[in-house]
């Protein structure tokens, strides 16, 4: 039986390595015919890779506003510790 001391320190600890992980994001390329998806304002958002489809090659990747995207029509960025979005090549 655990005590309610062991279940807080388990939580802050889930909590902190949930904090320091990397997130895979995409923002919808201008040039693509779903780029109007992608905007807030007018202008592009970055959005979390939720989930990957294997099955489909052609619409492979889920961003968070639950639609799929073809790897041609986005652009790759990696959400650092910081929060800061580097771009991937």
């Amino acid at each position: 039986m655990s005590t309610t001391t062991e279940t807080e320190a388990r939580t802050e600890r889930a909590a902190r390595a949930e904090a320091k992980t990397l997130v895979l994001c995409a923002v919808i390329k201008a040039s693509s015919k779903y780029a109007y998806q992608g905007r807030e304002g007018g202008k592009p958002v970055a959005m979390r890779v939720t989930a990957t489809n294997a099955r489909n090659d052609a619409y492979a990747f889920r961003l968070e506003n639950g639609n799929d995207y073809r790897r041609e029509d986005l652009t790759f960025y990696v959400q650092g510790l910081d929060g800061q979005l580097v771009k991937l090549r």
